[in-house]
């Protein structure tokens, strides 16, 4: 009689264990999918954030191109300096 006592406890005792890590298995899944998302997320945001910087290259280029910066300073009123407004700075 004591060693069904013995065989039932065991049994129990794989049953409980069974469980813990069937739900820590679960509990594994759960997080990897959840970390799967994030990353999707943040692959996705990465790719916004590199397509946004080509486009403000393209601009940056544009706004220095010579032709553009003779443009804008005619518009202002601007022209090259003469002679005497040139100062040479020495050393």
């Amino acid at each position: 009689m004591s060693g069904d006592g013995k065989g039932y406890l065991s049994i129990g005792a794989m049953f409980v264990a069974t469980i813990i890590l069937g739900l820590g298995l679960v509990w594994v899944n759960i997080e990897r999918v959840d970390l799967a998302y994030e990353l999707k997320t943040l692959e996705r945001e990465l790719q916004e954030k590199q397509d946004q910087n080509s486009k403000l290259q393209v601009e940056r280029h544009y706004l220095l191109a010579p032709a553009t910066l003779r443009a804008r300073a005619e518009k202002a009123g601007l022209r090259p300096p003469g002679r005497d407004q040139i100062r040479i700075l020495q050393d």
